[in-house]
């Protein structure tokens, strides 16, 4: 990315918690300039080592002690919460992967940008099941990768008027709850969002923008699996609680549509290199704001959100970004 900014008027620049953490000491008025860099290798061993390396981060002992692999097994947990609340269709889930699949050819840093998938996505020996209802392409990809963030303050720019940022932070909302997935659902069990500290994540990040979601023109979501997009939808409120089905068959995710989202192809077509995955989406929000994303631009983007999480959404962060 480039740089961008950050509210109060001594704006700044973008990642999850260490942007956060660059973002406050930037604030401060200790420096001018930080550098957030996320890197993730994953694939320097089998993909069934690489789960197990990564299921380490869950509540250990406490949670998903019958797993196979340890995440998709948490989100199909998650699924499986919003069946009991609201019913849900197997169908909008692979409807999910096929978008992130499809966008991802767009993107030429996509993983699966030259990957053969099947259309449309079915249960099938070419897509056999995970965990659960979670089958091979509900998943995000095991991924090597990289990404870095230059955040600078107003000051900064100021005797640096030959440097151009091209994205401001207007906006940010950050949640840190407990470990386990069972003990969010039950802490929620009377609120209608599913998970309501993520509401919370992304409904500060708005306030502090001054802005409503009529006023974003898209998102970069945490799709670890099709479940946390699903998620990610009725919680960013794109719907009414348990009826982000209705935004999928209204094509109001997909490029062109009410609210694109992951146009980069997301963490299931673009990849998942977990350490850098956060700073990655503050990445292509900045393209899409400056209208450099290439072919998975969305017209006339000026305001981009992002949500990411940590583990079972532990810890949830969410940015606005805008145009500068």
């Amino acid at each position: 990315m480039g740089h961008s900014r950050v509210p109060p008027r001594s704006r700044l620049r973008v990642r999850k918690i260490a942007t956060l953490a660059a973002l406050s000491d930037l604030r401060s008025g200790a420096y001018r300039t930080a550098l957030v860099v996320g890197v993730e290798l994953e694939k320097t061993v089998p993909g069934d080592i690489a789960a197990q390396h990564l299921g380490a981060a869950a509540w250990t002992d406490h949670e998903g002690a019958e797993a196979t692999f340890m995440w998709p097994y948490m989100f199909d947990r998650l699924a499986a919460e919003y069946d009991r609340r609201y019913g849900i269709d197997d169908a909008h889930l692979r409807a999910i992967a096929q978008l992130n699949f499809a966008n991802a050819r767009r993107n030429p840093n996509a993983q699966t940008r030259d990957w053969t998938v099947p259309d449309p996505l079915s249960a099938d020996d070419a897509n056999p099941p995970i965990e659960g209802r979670l089958r091979r392409f509900d998943c995000s990809q095991m991924t090597d990768g990289g990404a870095g963030i230059v955040l600078v303050t107003d000051e900064y720019l100021r005797g640096h008027p030959d440097k151009q940022p091209i994205g401001r932070i207007d906006g940010w909302g950050h949640r840190t709850v407990g470990l386990g997935l069972q003990q969010k659902l039950d802490r929620a069990a009377n609120d209608p969002h599913v998970l309501p500290h993520v509401r919370a994540a992304v409904r500060d990040a708005f306030d502090r923008a001054h802005i409503t979601l009529d006023d974003v023109d898209g998102f970069e979501v945490h799709d670890c699996f099709t479940p946390s997009e699903y998620l990610a939808i009725d919680h960013i409120g794109l719907t009414g609680p348990g009826e982000s089905w209705k935004a999928i068959e209204n094509n109001e995710i997909e490029l062109g549509g009410r609210l694109p989202i992951n146009p980069s192809g997301g963490l299931i077509g673009g990849g998942h290199p977990v350490g850098a995955s956060g700073v990655r989406m503050l990445v292509d929000a900045a393209k899409q704001v400056s209208g450099k994303a290439g072919d998975y631009q969305v017209e006339g983007a000026k305001t981009f959100g992002t949500l990411n999480f940590g583990g079972s959404t532990t810890t949830t962060v969410s940015f606005i970004v805008s145009g500068v």
